[in-house]
């Protein structure tokens, strides 16, 4: 007579076979993620590279999604996220492309996930030396001072140091230096870089030079408390939207008024499929958010100037060492255990 097995045993049998086929099952669908790519925009500003090291890293390790990095101003990353060609933008000044945002927000083609920093501002600089000698506050007392600012190419105005070609607040400044009535006494000067701007403003603090323009925060630069941000009328609705719409708009009428940028939240922007591609991916950078003091602490203190990607790869290393409370509650349990195990695993290497 054939023997069978107690009932505890078939149960120990059914749940060991559940287990290995579980096991199973997600090895498949953790490695066929690595056929998915996911492409993230890179507008090589330190912040944005650092937050992208920081995502590649969880994507990559705790995911196992495929990163490619695709480097895009703001202005062209409108068309390619929409168009799916980057998949999400870890940094959108919302404000900044109002237009284009609502636009592509009420059409349903790009996903808002949440900002990833908050305190994002902007406004103009002039040195604190400067500001302190002149008894310079305001933006309408430049028109006073304009000759300390003069252009070598056309001595009858001074230079204003605009944003880079191909982000949004070129358009934004260009239109308020008119409303104050700025530009018959001022240039606007476009650099080439965020690199080449940045510069600019080094060069005039090391041999303390007046220099006027369009600065943001966070970044190391402002961190280092040498700049005034001048005054302008406080920030109005109203007024943004005919700034923009003049910004935006080659036909539109320049407004007669201009306001204050509005201090906001960074946003991270995914196009529409990234939602069905890769939902945990969306969820998990749904969940990320940095503060402000973050980038102080890991990114802000190092002033090397050229960082590689190397180099951010190794603040994110940091980053997931110093902050395990704050990233571990944007992942899955499962992937933080991958993402803890590849870190001692470098650890380890770095040991050898």
């Amino acid at each position: 007579m054939e023997k069978t097995a107690p009932p505890s045993t078939r149960r120990i049998v059914v749940i060991t076979l559940l287990i290995l086929l579980g096991t199973q099952v997600f090895h498949f669908v953790y490695l066929h993620t690595r056929d998915v790519a996911i492409r993230l925009h890179d507008d090589q500003i330190d912040i944005q590279r650092l937050s992208n090291a920081i995502a590649r890293f969880i994507l990559e390790e705790g995911y196992g999604y495929r990163v490619v990095m695709v480097e895009s101003t703001i202005k062209e990353v409108h068309e390619r996220l929409t168009e799916g060609d980057i998949d999400v933008t870890l940094e959108m000044w919302k404000d900044n492309n109002l237009a284009w945002y609502d636009l592509v927000s009420e059409k349903g083609e790009v996903v808002d996930l949440g900002p990833i920093y908050t305190g994002g501002r902007q406004y103009w600089i002039i040195p604190r030396w400067y500001a302190r000698e002149k008894n310079i506050t305001g933006v309408f007392q430049m028109k006073q001072h304009w000759r300390d600012f003069a252009n070598p190419e056309d001595p009858s105005k001074g230079i204003f140091f605009n944003c880079i070609f191909g982000w949004s607040c070129r358009d934004i400044n260009r239109v308020k230096l008119t409303a104050y009535g700025l530009d018959r006494y001022f240039n606007m000067v476009s650099p080439a870089s965020p690199e080449a701007l940045e510069a600019i403003y080094e060069n005039a603090r090391d041999r303390q030079l007046p220099v006027f323009g369009y600065y943001w925060e966070p970044n190391a630069l402002i961190a280092s408390r040498d700049w005034v941000a001048l005054e302008e009328p406080p920030h109005s609705r109203d007024i943004w939207e005919s700034i923009i719409q003049a910004a935006t708009d080659p036909h539109a009428p320049l407004p007669d008024k201009a306001c204050a940028f509005k201090e906001i939240g960074v946003h991270k922007l995914a196009n529409r499929n990234l939602l069905e591609k890769a939902p945990d991916a969306a969820r998990m950078l749904e969940r990320m958010q940095i503060e402000t003091r973050v980038f102080n602490e890991i990114l802000f203190t190092d002033t090397r100037k050229g960082l590689s990607s190397e180099d951010f790869r190794h603040m994110a290393l940091r980053f997931f060492s110093t902050y395990p409370d704050l990233w571990e509650g944007w992942v899955t349990a499962a992937a933080g255990d991958r993402i803890k195990t590849a870190l001692a695993r470098i650890r380890e290497n770095k040991g050898n």
